[in-house]
């Protein structure tokens, strides 16, 4: 049965992304809705909204910094009430947030003042309702798109051999450890090994890669795939307590398979593991001296992260040790 897709968004800063969507879901047996066929009709813009939403099955919701059209009674933006509409009437919803740290948007296009506290307000009940997902520009929002599309409808023609994603990991994470910031913000799909034991991210951190404090864990990883990676040069994983909680307890030897966002911050981290009391390794007292030496310290002037955004299969090393 073919199903109906309709694409929730503001148009004018998302027309492009609007058009890469489009032409990526011709590869699919599903019909698309949204303004761009509109065309003129009787019913105001918003009751058209509304209709088209009634007959679709699966609703894409993309958000940049525009709330868009405002509907004067409610005040709510027009994607809002779309997704309200979507949700009331129990439709299959995927979530795109533009990336704020890393995504290169016109100031034309970021709205100021009330506009913006409306719009900063309804993300944040997205975040509260759904996973959503983040995307940098027009590349990384289709291939996410596609992603999550393919769990639930076949590309035209069957199933499509997906790209060697590996191939394309091993690429983006070596320009990851030359130009972090080039890619800061995109996903790269690894297969790891656990090095070591899990271990509060600190507060630093977590202030450095926006992640939440007290709700992180860090985790020393090797890569299995794609193969040539040097794990001297990886940072650790880091994973929020929605996966963690998931995966819980990862020992050494567990392989994990996922989605990971890649994160570049030129803040200085002196530690990387929290300290919930207060702990010293080396006194600096001349009786623990003589027996430890001089304690050192290295701070770091930057930092690289992984961060799991999606797991495909985790195993644990324990079930099949021997």
């Amino acid at each position: 049965m073919t199903r109906t897709v309709f694409v929730s968004s503001t148009f004018v800063d998302l027309q492009t992304h609007r058009k890469a969507i489009w032409d990526m879901l011709a590869k699919f047996d599903v019909t698309v809705r949204g303004m761009e066929q509109f065309g003129a009709r009787t019913e105001t813009p918003l009751q058209t909204c509304l209709i088209e939403v009634d007959q679709s099955d699966i609703y894409v919701g993309v958000m940049s910094f525009r709330l868009g059209s405002i509907e004067p009674t409610s005040g709510k933006s027009y994607t809002q009430l779309e997704y309200e509409r979507a949700i009331a009437l129990s439709k299959k919803v995927f979530i795109y947030l533009v990336d704020e740290e890393n995504a290169l948007v016109p100031v034309r296009f970021i709205d100021r003042g009330e506009s913006q506290e409306k719009l900063d307000s309804f993300k944040s009940i997205l975040r509260e309702r759904h996973t959503i997902e983040t995307y940098t520009n027009e590349a990384d929002l289709v291939a996410k798109v596609k992603r999550d599309l393919e769990r639930h409808i076949s590309p035209r023609g069957g199933i499509e051999s997906n790209p060697d994603e590996f191939s394309f990991s091993a690429a983006r994470l070596k320009t990851f450890m030359l130009l972090p910031k080039a890619v800061a913000g995109t996903e790269i799909r690894l297969r790891l090994h656990v090095e070591g034991r899990p271990y509060p991210a600190s507060r630093v951190v977590c202030q450095a890669f926006n992640l939440e404090f007290g709700g992180t864990v860090g985790l020393p990883i090797s890569v299995l795939e794609p193969k040539g990676i040097e794990s001297s040069d990886l940072p650790d994983l880091y994973i929020s307590a929605k996966h963690a909680t998931e995966l819980l307890p990862i020992a050494k030897g567990d392989v994990l398979d996922g989605y990971m966002k890649m994160h570049f911050s030129s803040k200085k981290i002196d530690s990387v593991r929290a300290r919930f009391r207060p702990h010293t390794d080396y006194p600096n007292i001349s009786a623990a001296a003589s027996v430890l030496g001089e304690a050192v310290h290295y701070e770091a002037d930057s930092r690289l992260a992984l961060e799991l955004s999606k797991t495909l299969e985790f195993k644990s090393g324990s079930a099949s040790a021997v």
